[in-house]
């Protein structure tokens, strides 16, 4: 009989202990496969993000643009005032220096107000037009005039000219060595004789 209760409670034991396999799957299955299946997307996102930023190509910063060398070599200009040493005062001329009309000649003030405003716009607008044309191919001409006459004054005309004056400073030095030597006693002994002559008057 003790067989059969050994038996039977072990029977027993072994029927209420569920399998190693069982216990796994009841007991530790709600928590644990939550844990691994967060583990799992954490790890699925990581590796997500690492493809999208080896994907995805940071668009490069465009860097600012500095001045140009426009702006650069003529920041000094003083653009308001272009004739800073009146070069042109003769032809700085306005609608009053070209048209006037008398106190006694008068038209009508809406005939003289357009007629400024044609005068100044079409003044100003054709000379923009003509400066835009030829402004860049003359300011060339005369540069390469200028700059062969700072060339010729630099390299031919200052040195010879410095060449001229030491030549006359070492003539110079000579006459006057002469003239002080021969002239200079001349002079005075002809000077003291003329002083103790009393001219009577």
């Amino acid at each position: 009989m003790s067989d059969s209760k050994s038996g039977s409670k072990t029977d027993l034991n072994e029927s209420n202990m569920p399998l190693l396999d069982d216990v796994e799957k009841s007991g530790e299955t709600p928590e644990k496969e939550q844990i691994e299946m967060k583990e799992e997307e954490e790890k699925k996102d990581e590796s997500s993000e690492k493809g999208k930023k080896k994907k995805e190509k940071k668009p490069k910063e465009k860097k600012e643009k500095g001045p140009n060398c426009i702006d650069l070599i003529s920041k000094d200009l003083d653009l308001g005032n272009r004739d800073s040493n009146n070069v042109n005062v003769l032809i700085d001329l306005d609608f009053d220096d070209v048209l006037a009309e008398p106190r006694a000649a008068q038209g009508f003030d809406w005939v003289w107000r357009l007629a400024f405003v044609v005068f100044s716009q079409t003044k100003l607008w054709i000379y923009k037009i003509f400066a835009a044309l030829v402004a860049v191919p003359v300011s060339i001409l005369w540069a390469v005039v200028f700059a062969a006459i700072t060339v010729i004054y630099v390299w031919i005309i200052a040195p010879a000219l410095r060449l001229v004056d030491l030549s006359l400073a070492i003539i110079r030095k000579i006459v006057v060595g002469v003239l002080g030597v021969t002239v200079a006693p001349l002079s005075a002994a002809l000077f003291s004789g003329c002083s103790k002559v009393k001219i009577e008057v």
